[in-house]
């Protein structure tokens, strides 16, 4: 080979590699893109999920209360080991059989624990866990929201879980 051909080709070469770099660039930067202008919408759904799994956890644990002639505390089987060394968790229900708790104190995060036996956390972002109270309204309830202002609602009085919403 000549000293030309060998300069042709690296220079082919050379050619070829910025072209990879500038189409492989290109296609990350459109994916970052379309990634941070759908990232709303994904964190919505997922957090709509997680109010899915809240409401069918809560009428699992009704319906496990139907089951035990309706005692005072329901004992469902746990992935955490208990205060008492066991897998058996008593979860507290009120006289409709839906998760509730007469601890005042932090009462909506006790029953996410009872209900999601998770840490208040989404996607590394932390739920708050706030007790409603309107002075329209006769019973207080639990709002489950996140920084971005998505939330859902929790009546402990029939076990209604809502949609999620968007804090206006």
């Amino acid at each position: 080979m000549t000293s030309l051909q060998v300069a042709n080709k690296s220079e082919k070469s050379l050619t070829e590699i910025l072209v990879v770099v500038v189409l492989v660039g290109s296609l990350m930067a459109s994916f970052i893109f379309y990634f941070f202008k759908q990232q709303g919408q994904i964190s919505q759904a997922g957090f709509s999920s997680i109010a899915q799994v809240f409401s069918a956890r809560v009428n699992g644990i009704r319906g496990q209360w139907f089951m035990d002639l309706k005692p005072r505390f329901v004992r469902l089987a746990s992935n955490q080991i208990q205060p008492d060394g066991g897998l058996l968790m008593q979860v507290p229900v009120n006289k409709w059989g839906w998760v509730d708790t007469h601890d005042q104190a932090l009462l909506c995060q006790i029953i996410w624990h009872y209900v999601m036996e998770a840490p208040l956390l989404y996607m590394r972002d932390p739920i708050s866990a706030v007790l409603v109270e309107q002075q329209k309204q006769v019973l207080p309830y639990c709002q489950y929201s996140l920084p971005s202002g998505e939330y859902f609602t929790y009546q402990r009085h029939n076990g209604k879980v809502s949609e999620i919403k968007l804090a206006h």
